[in-house]
């Protein structure tokens, strides 16, 4: 039975007559004092309905390993000369299989970063990103990741707020009605998703996590072993 399903227990018509006076034919007979506690039992299975509906946990899971990854959309808060870097013109919204970076012979990988402006764990995590981003330019990996950032549930507006206040490197999108959120499994933030781009009609995830990472340098260590694997 659902949760906001209230069942009718009272089938049969009901009169409700004064005290003393006599109930029509083939009706249920429920006297007048009692009628106050029925409409409270009533209303009490009511709310118990009600809390029930609201308790009811989400199924969302945040897209897994291995499994394919949704060609999310990608709202343009990036600068031109980030947006030059990622092969994308015009000024969006854009699509994750429209990223072209140059990636030599290698099948192209995106390391993705679901955050929040608003999100404590991502503000922290802003000078990590960053410096996951020097030593991915300073790795052999540097033409074949590429690391964007995208603001779930932000507007452009807070997500350049976001990124002046936090001096964040990264090309961010925004998300502002959450559907690129949605689409992945409306992860928490800080999440980090590893996307290959090898076939562009279906791309494939490599890499997922919630949480703040244990140190750029390990972490651009675990990203380099994965795309040996991938190669």
């Amino acid at each position: 039975m659902p949760a906001n399903h209230i069942p009718c227990a009272l089938r049969t018509p009901v009169a409700f007559a004064p005290p003393g006076q006599p109930f029509p034919p083939g009706t249920g007979r429920i006297p007048m004092p009692l009628l106050p506690t029925l409409l409270r039992a009533l209303l009490f299975v009511a709310l118990l309905a009600l809390l029930s509906a609201c308790a009811t946990p989400t199924l969302a899971e945040p897209v897994p390993a291995s499994a394919p990854f949704p060609d999310i959309p990608l709202e343009n808060a990036a600068t031109p000369a980030q947006l030059a870097a990622l092969g994308l013109s015009g000024q969006g919204p854009w699509k994750l299989s429209d990223i072209r970076p140059a990636t030599g012979n290698k099948a192209p990988l995106v390391l993705i970063e679901i955050f929040s402006m608003y999100c404590p764990h991502c503000q922290r995590e802003a000078p990590h990103m960053n410096r996951l981003a020097e030593l991915l330019a300073a790795s052999p990996l540097k033409d074949r990741i590429t690391v964007i950032g995208v603001g779930v549930g932000n507007t452009r507006m807070e997500v350049d707020l976001y990124r002046e206040r936090y001096g964040v490197t990264i090309p961010l999108f925004a998300d502002p009605d959450l559907a690129a959120h949605e689409q992945v499994g409306e992860p928490g933030t800080p999440h980090f998703f590893l996307v290959s781009l090898k076939d562009r009609a279906a791309p494939a995830t490599l890499f997922s996590r919630t949480g703040r990472m244990a140190s750029p340098q390990a972490f651009l260590d675990e990203l380099s072993a994965i795309a040996r694997r991938n190669d």
